[in-house]
């Protein structure tokens, strides 16, 4: 009897550990937040996927609008709490507007209206593509692109002051502009990398900074990356082989959705048309989610960016990051994957940002944006470096922001640790099992 017992409780605890390895790897889901045109009837928001961040398909035409009937510009990430979040345009680019519309779901269809976040800066005329951010140290934050009578647009940070994302501080200078829009931004180690649309050339140009506010130094600036004028909107969200993906509204008569890569942020590919996306869809932003996943909206990692870093690319230190990132939390460590990874950001967890992990910090929490990426609360030692931009092993949403992992999630270290033991314990029971009499 004690054989068969113990047999079987090897057998268990075997099948458990088999279960925790399949399970260990969920497949990663891109989600990608738009509207789909000028027209009354396509400023509304639309959603879809990808398993690939290059090939998507039509998730949700969700309808929603809010109150103002006009959506545009929706950035996602997904929270703390489960739910996923956008904040969006509320007026056509004809009208003028005063403030900024958040909303939230809890399966990507359903939406419910938050708040309407006032722009508080005077002479306001127009308050554009807000941005989700969340910084490595847990703050989650929207970047906004704001013009008033007597100034062209700057981009101005508003600060959550609480975890329901609808209390806001009020607005500071980013320190970029005037006459920049659309200003996008992740982190990198300890050095934050803006990219914006200047109004006057209609270039997508590159600046960096040590600081969120400031002072930003604009290190690529005309046709630096070939992709021509006429560009706006830059989305960018990190794969899972670490490798950063820029998407850009081509507007006007150019009719396009296009995207660029890059391993460091630094050196880019030349455009490309998404095909899935093309002649479809306008400004919007990516979610990455799943096992380890960065978020959409700026995200903050932990890692070292430069070309040489891991294998020619960046280190990574999550997105916006949760497991299910948009603005991103960061997780202390340098990336250790093959061909290095770019270091997300993101997204988070909820705002749109990720977590990420380095080597020596497996395991990202915090709840942002994958951006990204949650706030990265804590990090632990990990076995194996996490994917560049993403949310960390264990992280809780977001960057690409801020999106963050699902509380609670087990990490691949931890998992792998587990099974470890669960086949140690096996093998005993199995030599006791061999060694005692028969009965």
């Amino acid at each position: 009897m004690i054989r068969v017992r113990s047999t079987l409780a090897a057998g268990a605890l075997l099948c458990a550990g088999l279960a925790m390895t399949v399970t260990s790897h969920a497949a990663t889901r891109y989600v990608f937040a738009t509207f789909l045109g000028d027209a009354a009837d396509k400023q509304k928001l639309s959603l879809y996927t990808s398993k690939n961040g290059l090939d998507f398909t039509l998730f949700a035409d969700t309808g929603y609008t809010g109150p103002t009937g006009v959506l545009r510009d929706p950035s996602i990430t997904k929270h703390t709490d489960g739910n996923y979040y956008i904040a969006y345009t509320i007026k056509s680019w004809t009208t003028t507007s005063s403030a900024f519309a958040i909303a939230s779901s809890p399966d990507l269809k359903s939406w419910t209206f938050r708040a309407e976040i006032p722009a508080q800066v005077s002479g306001v005329k127009d308050t554009w593509a807000p941005e989700w951010f969340k910084d490595s140290d847990g703050s989650i934050h929207l970047i906004v692109s704001i013009d008033t009578n007597d100034t062209a647009f700057k981009s101005y940070l508003y600060t959550a002051s609480d975890d329901t994302l609808t209390q806001w501080s009020a607005p500071k200078p980013l320190g970029i502009g005037p006459n920049y829009i659309d200003t996008f931004v992740v982190k990198v180690g300890a050095t934050y990398h803006a990219f914006s649309k200047n109004e006057t050339s209609k270039y997508i140009e590159h600046a960096t900074a040590t600081a969120l506010t400031g002072p930003w130094t604009f290190t690529d600036t005309g046709n630096w990356a070939g992709w021509g004028s006429g560009k706006e909107g830059p989305a960018l969200f990190q794969l899972d082989d670490g490798q950063w993906r820029m998407f850009m509204d081509c507007y006007g008569s150019c009719g396009t959705y296009l995207q660029a890569t890059s391993n460091d942020l630094l050196v880019w590919s030349g455009s490309s048309t998404v095909s899935s996306l093309s002649g479809k869809v306008r400004h919007g932003t990516v979610l990455r989610e799943g096992d380890s996943s960065a978020g959409s909206g700026g995200t903050s990692s932990g890692g070292t960016s430069g070309g040489g870093t891991s294998g020619g690319g960046t280190s990574s230190g999550g997105t916006s990051g949760g497991s299910e990132s948009g603005a991103g939390t960061s997780s202390g460590g340098t990336s250790g994957n093959a061909g290095g990874s770019a270091g997300n950001a993101s997204g988070g967890g909820a705002a749109g940002f990720g977590n990420g992990s380095g080597s020596a910090g497996a395991i990202a929490t915090g709840g942002s944006p994958n951006g990204g990426g949650s706030a990265g609360a804590s990090a632990t030692g990990g076995a194996r470096p996490a994917q560049a931009g993403a949310a960390g092993d264990d992280a809780t949403s977001n960057g690409d922001g801020c999106s963050c992992a699902v509380p609670g999630s087990a990490s691949n270290s931890q998992r792998r640790a587990s099974v470890a033991l669960l086949l140690t314990l096996g093998a005993a029971l199995l030599r006791r099992r061999a060694q005692s009499p028969s009965r």
